[in-house]
């Protein structure tokens, strides 16, 4: 099968023919139809993680949606010709073909429902289910307000959508670019982080503070400014791993650093509430581009730089 793939840490990514994945018992094969683009995808190419090396040749890309193509015998809930869609962490997603497991919450698989293309699926598991997961932790709420910072990605344009669903206000920055667009997409306040200091600009229109924050892009000095802007006992997630959680528990506040394969929505009823939100229109699903699974290591160095708004899907 065809496969981009990395023979060491650090590589762009190059094509590769690789021997068809062998399912388990509980594993289902997909024929990957549309693989999604995600930072974590070249984040794990780049060993940003660290610990232990992966092994190689590593398969890139996580987010899929494709065909069953054969189910191992355990397995009940799927069946071989059916589309499907989810994350395929251990075995990669930039390829022909890949190996879903059914029992494991890391790596959540389900049925694309009738009415869900192809395309709309891929784009979906990572940052859909880390936005539903963190608007669910912050508490998210009707007549609550809460900040996105950097709602122009994947993760905080599904994350406004999600909260603005909920009847809460949405605060979202954005680095230059169309604050149109984030506003078609439920944001009440666009701030332009490159005007001013974000922080100062939404402690100047909500002196009392605000309920809650999904922090996407500061670092670990910069996101302590939430602490700024959140009311007493007031909520932060960030992805990105940079809350000192005990320094804001300190005061007043709580913090998460989010690990989305942890959380109750990594599961097949994730998958299955995230489509049902874009079936009945809580959630547009926005493609920035559909690229051939040749051009894969040019669209994630395009994604790591932040050229990319929107979702960036490799058509396989």
């Amino acid at each position: 099968m065809r496969a981009i793939a990395i023979d060491k840490l650090g590589e762009l990514g190059s094509p590769h023919e690789l021997p068809d994945p062998q399912p388990g018992p509980d594993d289902v094969l997909v024929r990957v139809t549309v693989a999604g683009v995600n930072p974590i995808d070249w984040k794990n190419r780049d060993g940003h993680y660290g610990g232990a090396q992966p092994p190689f040749p590593f398969v890139l890309g996580q987010d899929f949606a494709g065909t069953v193509e054969r189910a191992g015998a355990n397995v009940r809930r799927l069946r071989e010709g059916q589309r499907v869609f989810g994350i395929a962490r251990a075995h990669g997603a930039y390829a022909e073909k890949t190996l879903a497991p059914t029992l494991v919450q890391e790596q959540p698989v389900a049925p694309i429902p009738e009415g869900l293309s192809d395309e709309q699926a891929a784009a979906l598991p990572t940052p859909a289910l880390t936005a539903l997961a963190s608007i669910e932790w912050l508490g998210v709420a009707k007549g609550g307000t809460v900040l996105i910072a950097g709602v122009a990605g994947a993760v905080g344009g599904f994350a406004a959508q999600i909260a603005k669903s909920r009847g809460a206000r949405v605060i979202g920055t954005i680095k230059g670019g169309d604050a149109n667009e984030v506003r078609a997409l439920g944001v009440d306040e666009v701030i332009d982080a490159t005007a001013e200091d974000p922080f100062a600009q939404v402690k100047r229109a909500h002196p009392d503070g605000i309920d809650a924050v999904l922090d996407l892009v500061s670092d670990a000095e910069a996101v302590k400014k939430n602490a700024d802007v959140l009311v007493a006992g007031g909520r932060l997630v960030t992805t990105i791993h940079v809350a000192d959680e005990a320094w804001f528990t300190a005061r007043g506040l709580r913090a998460y650093n989010i690990v989305m394969n942890r959380t109750p929505q990594s599961s097949p009823d994730g998958l299955e509430t995230v489509a049902r939100l874009v079936l009945d229109g809580t959630l547009t699903v926005r493609i920035a581009q559909v690229a051939p699974l040749a051009d894969a290591p040019q669209v994630l160095e395009a994604v790591k730089a932040g050229k990319v708004r929107g979702k960036a899907l490799l058509r396989v």
